[in-house]
């Protein structure tokens, strides 16, 4: 028995009787351009797990490219390859958990530290992704800029849509990806330094409708020379937890050569 499940190009296509799983990202799901944005390929592989999960990348997880999800005997890990490309990601089923957040903005502080972020009008290796892209016209706009008086908090509003989303339920894996863009370390946002997503694990407390509007807010816990591990939270309207995540990300190096890079990216 063969099922299909999708949201906006994204593919999950499931085996009962095989092993493994396959999965298929669409190329607007990006984050640097020609790689998948790390939190929805990581929710996009945590489901095969069950959805609450570790997923450590190993490399950039490509586009519209089988990924083969090879589950452990137990369930619960899975280790993820693509044609020529072994050992992109590990995955671990985790144990619900929760991380609430230090402050609770409300939707209008969220919107006002969208609005103030250092991402518009600027020109970078994640210009056009597609959750904080702020020009990406069929993007998710979860655009994370400092709050007012708490400039090491980042938070973004964010109210799912359709395309998302599949008989009006927002998919995992795009929730996975409006925790992801928060959590990048607030230092480097302002500082305009770039790294990639290490790890990232997260759970989803309940299903999110498409409508609703959230509160996406993220923060620092502590640094480890080049890497920085990072949390974030989706609010409802109540400041209710609705999802939250852990993150670990990782500074790149030479900077000068990556901010370059970047005035040729399209």
């Amino acid at each position: 028995m063969t099922g299909t499940h999708g949201f906006a190009g994204y593919m999950h296509t499931t085996t009962q009787t095989a092993i493994p799983t396959t999965i298929r990202l669409d190329s607007r799901l990006n984050g640097p351009p020609r790689s998948a944005n790390g939190g929805i390929a990581c929710g996009a592989l945590a489901q095969a797990v069950g959805g609450t999960a570790r997923v450590r990348l190993e490399r950039p997880i490509p586009l519209g490219t089988d990924l083969e999800v090879q589950l452990a005997a137990d369930g619960l890990s899975a280790q993820v390859s693509a044609h020529r490309r072994p050992n992109l990601a590990a995955v671990t089923r985790l144990d619900p958990f929760t991380t609430p957040p230090p402050i609770t903005p409300s939707y209008i502080d969220a919107l006002r530290a969208s609005a103030a972020s250092p991402l518009h009008g600027a020109h970078h290796m994640f210009s056009r992704c597609v959750v904080c892209g702020p020009g990406r016209p069929d993007g998710m706009h979860v655009t994370p800029g400092p709050l007012a008086n708490r400039n090491r908090v980042l938070a973004a509003a964010f109210v799912p849509t359709e395309q998302d989303a599949t008989d009006g339920v927002v998919h995992p894996a795009a929730l996975w990806g409006a925790l992801d863009c928060p959590s990048y370390p607030a230092q480097w946002l302002l500082g305009r330094r770039f790294g990639v997503l290490g790890t990232m694990a997260a759970h989803c407390s309940r299903q999110v409708r498409v409508g609703e509007r959230l509160v996406a807010v993220g923060w620092t816990v502590a640094q480890h020379g080049r890497s920085i591990s990072t949390a974030s939270a989706l609010l409802d309207h109540r400041g209710n937890l609705v999802a939250c995540a852990s993150t670990v990300w990782v500074e790149l190096k030479n900077q000068w050569m990556v901010q370059l890079g970047a005035r040729f990216v399209r």
